[in-house]
């Protein structure tokens, strides 16, 4: 829950993320974004270091659809929430891609069947049938 609500904060502040044109920044711009973000997850109590790979992937992502930091500053936060979500799932996909889930056997259906009713009601005649037999006797 802690994370979520760190992620949540950080994407209000990836609106402070700028540059000098798209797909090129200058260090200084880049710099800036890192530092407003860094500075909203701390605020919720996060730590940036343990979200590197996310603000790496956020400042790219804002340098890409931004032409500098004034720009991404006046962004809306669900332009910036919608950075946040696409790189939080590229994280994910790099996460399990090597993860190997084992096949699950086949279960043997015949085994697992429970008899019908047309089964059990011929057991039963036959038991009936075999103590009236030795009824008789």
């Amino acid at each position: 829950m802690k994370k979520l609500i760190v992620m949540s904060l950080a994407a209000l502040f990836l609106a402070s993320c700028g540059g000098s044109k798209k797909g090129a920044w200058s260090d200084e711009d880049k710099e800036k974004a890192r530092q407003e973000m860094e500075k909203g997850i701390r605020e919720t109590g996060g730590d940036p270091k343990e979200m590197k790979e996310l603000l790496d992937c956020a400042l790219k992502k804002c340098e890409e659809n931004y032409e500098n930091f004034e720009e991404a500053d006046n962004a809306s936060d669900q332009e910036g929430e919608k950075i946040l979500s696409d790189c939080m799932e590229l994280l994910m996909k790099d996460a399990l891609k090597d993860v190997k889930i084992p096949e699950t056997p086949a279960v043997d259906e015949e085994s697992m069947e429970t008899p019908s009713m047309e089964e059990e009601m011929y057991e039963e005649e036959m038991y009936e049938e075999e103590m009236s037999e030795e009824e008789m006797y």
